[in-house]
């Protein structure tokens, strides 16, 4: 891997997690947290209102103002998704922050129970995109918007997966939709080289996922898969994948919009 400028985190600096309710959305914020400079100013989105409160609380840190939001972002508008980011940054001059920083982990692994062959509810496949792929774009543009003038300060980090890059049967929404939304942020470090855009594939990790894809899946192969990570303890813990997704930022050794898997060497 070539070499990029280095992110740092030490600074005053502004960080919005999406789907920072639980997982590797927590776990990120959480380690973030622990790093960032004073006067640092942190964003939590999520729709459950109570877990976002506790990741707040651990997220807790002289240096760091902490807000939450709890908001479905599959149906917000993009006048809504702006205004969020634009109340959490009332009082804030936006020059003064060091680095602006956000991480897109929001994500849904949508109808296990359905064949790829026999997919053709078109309703319920928007429905996955709009959250997946749509909104976080949406999402990610007016974060460019208020950070327009600084954007050579902007970090954004995609949470994707191994699924992005290669199919895994009975996960065709997961996959397709992991692919398109990584894609968007390869074109957009192709066209805006200066802001630093970083896949972090997390690897298996540890969440509600897990038991989501043994109880929903009709594809064998794939209960055999998740089943053998969970037998043999090789799922990781969502602070072990949000400790090296930091270290990749902090070392900056990926070049603009690279997928980094948890398991590439360092």
């Amino acid at each position: 891997m070539a070499t990029s400028s280095q992110v740092d985190l030490t600074g005053t600096t502004y960080c919005v997690v999406s789907g920072a309710s639980q997982g590797i959305g927590r776990a990120i914020a959480v380690e973030v947290a622990k790093l960032l400079g004073p006067k640092s100013l942190m964003l939590l989105l999520a729709r459950n209102k109570i877990e976002l409160a506790k990741t707040a609380e651990l997220c807790a840190s002289p240096n760091v103002e902490v807000r939450y939001e709890s908001v479905d972002l599959s149906k917000s508008s993009n006048s809504e998704m702006y205004g969020l980011l634009r109340k959490s940054l009332e009082g804030r001059d936006v020059k003064g922050f060091v680095t602006s920083l956000i991480f897109h982990n929001v994500g849904s692994l949508g109808n296990l129970a359905v064949e790829t062959w026999k997919m053709d509810d078109v309703d319920e496949l928007r429905d996955y995109y709009d959250l997946n792929v749509f909104k976080v774009i949406s999402l990610n543009t007016q974060f460019l918007k208020i950070f327009e003038e600084i954007d050579d300060r902007v970090v954004i980090v995609n949470i994707t997966s191994l699924c992005a890059i290669k199919p895994m049967g009975g996960m065709a929404y997961y996959c397709s939709g992991k692919a398109a939304r990584e894609m968007y942020f390869k074109v957009l470090a192709a066209e805006k080289a200066h802001i630093k855009v970083l896949n972090y594939s997390p690897g298996p990790v540890e969440t509600a996922m897990i038991d989501f894809v043994l109880t929903e899946a009709v594809n064998d192969n794939l209960k055999d898969v998740f089943t053998s990570f969970k037998r043999q303890g090789t799922l990781l813990k969502p602070e072990m994948t949000a400790q090296k997704c930091v270290k990749v930022l902090q070392a900056g050794l990926f070049t603009p919009g690279e997928h980094v898997d948890y398991f590439d060497d360092e």
